[in-house]
């Protein structure tokens, strides 16, 4: 059927893509300890790229009974697209990153609930009280794109995702723990999930509202994802091209701290965010967008390279029903060469900070952020004392990241970013009441 679509568009046309995406899900969500309903979901759809009079234009469809109509749109929109500033791709070579694991295929959804019951059920057998949720969820994927230039690629994927969660009143307040984790392949990590839910809230039995200041925060690798939203909006090539990204000038110059290196890389075997190519058919590589410090590289789909007369960094990413945007794969914090455990020892005042909710609504273009910490933990004289309620962070995450105290030495995977512990010297910390410390 893709064939057919591709030689009825280039009648037309000249030049044209098209994309097939394939998935197959199945998942199981736990509610208030128990099973709340097992799902299937099943998605094949079309996507059509057409360069016309030397002009974009694009459709995409779920319904392959009628591929004229298809490619009837995409060529009426071409009337009104950008200036094409590329030529598709012809035949490369994917990538050698694993992405396919035959366990999380084959995996069952009836084990994951059993599997899933017995963690909520150890949960409750330390806080009988708790409300538990979770989900587990499996998905086999399949891309392929062909185009006229003699491209045809394509590719088999899973993913299989796991979360567990409790929430618990306690004194008239809710404490939250939990955990999640997602991979393209099969996890065992259900009773990693619960013994972690079981000795946060264990650390958390005595609740304190920290004084307003200035204060230390390590953050784990839970926590950092989300206030990394700053550089991959800094990065984008088509914020760049429009002259919007707050790192536009600064290709070149240190712009954080010298022991940070940040990386883009799609090739890390079955992370999230890994794929032999992008979704225009060039190999995925590794891009080192910070190094030690100095930003080296933006990050371009093949049109916005055209635009920027840069070279394209494999970066289009997109669903079949949409058109190509820079995308990070894969974010990779490097380590560095402190130990937790020192990093914990050697802040006087501080805080643990495990997950926080609300990061990405404040002005991340300009890297602020304010957020709520949904789990997090006071420390004094190098020690966890409880845990802190009613805190708030905020600063910008581009001064942050110029004033830090100490990486950690060991990276965790956590989906698509691979991290260490960061211990940041000098956050605002603002409470809802006033307390000391």
């Amino acid at each position: 059927m893709i064939e057919r679509i591709l030689q009825m568009a280039c009648r037309s046309a000249e030049a044209a893509e098209v994309i097939l995406c394939e998935s197959e899900t199945r998942s199981a969500e736990f509610e208030g300890n128990r099973l709340k309903c097992i799902t299937a979901n099943s998605v094949r759809g079309v996507g059509l790229r057409v360069i016309r009079d030397g002009r974009l234009g694009f459709s995409s469809t779920t319904d392959l009974s009628r591929p004229e109509l298809l490619v009837a749109n995409a060529l009426e929109s071409a009337g009104y697209g950008r200036v094409a500033k590329f030529s598709f791709p012809a035949s490369v070579a994917p990538a050698p990153v694993k992405v396919f694991d035959d366990r999380a295929a084959n995996f069952a959804i009836e084990e994951g609930v059993r599997r899933t019951a017995d963690a909520i059920d150890k949960v409750l057998s330390a806080f009988p009280r708790a409300n538990c949720e979770g989900r587990v969820s499996r998905l086999i994927g399949r891309e392929r794109i062909i185009n006229s230039a003699g491209l045809d690629v394509e590719f088999d994927h899973t993913s299989f995702e796991c979360d567990l969660a409790s929430l618990l009143v306690r004194d008239g307040s809710l404490l939250w723990a939990g955990d999640s984790d997602s991979s393209c392949a099969l996890l065992d990590v259900w009773q990693q999930h619960a013994e972690k839910i079981i000795a946060d809230t264990r650390a958390a039995e005595k609740e304190i509202v920290p004084a307003s200041g200035t204060y230390r925060v390590i953050f784990t690798p839970n926590a950092i994802d989300s206030l990394l939203t700053s550089f991959e909006q800094g990065v984008d090539g088509k914020l760049v091209q429009k002259q919007i990204s707050p790192l536009t000038d600064k290709l070149g110059r240190q712009i954080v701290d010298n022991r940070i290196t940040l990386t883009d890389d799609g090739t890390i075997d079955y992370a999230m965010g890994s794929c032999p190519i992008d979704d225009e058919g060039l190999a995925v590589r590794k891009n080192v967008l910070i190094e030690n410090g100095v930003l080296k590289r933006f990050l371009f789909d093949l049109q916005t390279a055209g635009m920027m007369d840069a070279e394209p960094t494999a970066s289009g990413m997109r669903s079949f029903a949409s058109q190509p945007s820079p995308s990070i794969t894969n974010l990779v914090i490097e380590s560095g060469d402190t130990p937790f455990e020192r990093m914990l020892a050697e802040t006087r005042r501080g805080l643990l900070v495990d997950e926080l909710l609300g990061a990405g609504q404040s002005n991340t273009l300009a890297g602020e952020f304010s957020a709520n910490v949904n789990l997090g933990y006071l420390i004094a004289d190098g020690e966890i004392v409880g845990r802190v309620k009613d805190t708030m962070l905020a600063g910008n995450i581009f001064e942050a990241f110029n004033n830090i105290a100490a990486i950690g030495d060991r990276q965790l995977l956590k989906g698509s970013l691979l991290a260490p512990h960061l211990c940041l010297d000098a956050l605002d910390v603002s409470s809802g009441e006033a307390a000391a410390t």
